[in-house]
């Protein structure tokens, strides 16, 4: 097949493509998208080193142990293959995304661009606030209850675990300005009903919170608290936007 120029040929293009034709495109968006992934993971594998020595930084601990042979070899797979998804992340959302304009109308399509691009980096803002600012106060309050015969003995599968886990929470949670902007724009639910529910909304996310941290108030505060502000924030983002949007088709 001749490579597509622009939108407009590319969907007429797609009228006239068969069932195998659809297939083979699909098939070469999943090829690039792994191999992009693998790709970017076997250069972090060799330089998991220093960024594992990078990751253990912040522990306010001597050292991180490991009790298997394999394990260190296994974190450092981990960490390359975490580091080559968030890495190829956004050349893969290029690729869905070029996969499924074609079926969409060009209102669609400037609607849905600028909220695909505001994901990732709302994914990528809760990812770095866990790391930088969530992350280290969560470890070192559950280390504090140590004692001076009880001392913390941290294996790196178990730390690098906690974070990874606790990194991904947010990265997920960051994603709530999306959903009730999306929620706004199909008229499921108006703006003006996540202003006036707030207070349920916000018990909501402390359970949300308790369930997606650790056991632990301090986990749960940290989760919750920055979720509380993107809620109210998002809902009046999501009045702004409707309020625009009803503006423009009046006229």
């Amino acid at each position: 097949m001749r490579p597509f120029r622009g939108p407009a040929e590319r969907v007429e293009r797609l009228r006239e493509m068969t069932f195998l034709e659809h297939l083979g495109d699909l098939r070469s968006v999943l090829v690039t998208s792994v191999s992009a992934f693998l790709g970017f993971s076997i250069v972090y594998w060799f330089f998991t080193g220093p960024i594992l020595e990078w990751l253990v930084a912040r522990v306010p601990v001597d050292h991180l142990v490991f009790y298997a042979p394999s394990e260190a070899f296994m974190v450092r797979t981990k960490v390359a293959f975490v580091l080559g998804g968030m890495t190829a992340f956004p050349y893969v959302a290029y690729r869905v995304w070029r996969f499924v304009t074609p079926g969409l109308f060009s209102g669609e399509r400037r609607r849905m661009g600028p909220i695909v691009a505001a994901s990732a980096i709302l994914f990528y803002v809760g990812v770095a606030f866990c790391y930088f600012m969530v992350a280290p106060t969560i470890v070192n309050f559950m280390i504090g209850y140590g004692t001076p015969r009880v001392q913390p003995l941290l294996s790196i599968s178990a730390y690098f675990n906690t974070v990874s886990r606790l990194c991904l929470a947010f990265g997920l949670v960051f994603q709530l300005p999306i959903v009730m902007l999306l929620l706004s724009l199909v008229g499921l639910v108006s703006p003006r009903t996540f202003l006036r529910q707030w207070r349920y909304a916000i018990v909501l996310i402390f359970v949300a919170a308790a369930i997606f941290t650790p056991p632990d108030p301090v986990s749960q505060v940290l989760m919750a608290v920055p979720l509380c502000v993107l809620y109210i924030g998002s809902a009046l983002v999501s009045l702004a936007v409707v309020r625009r949007r009803r503006v423009t088709e009046d006229t």
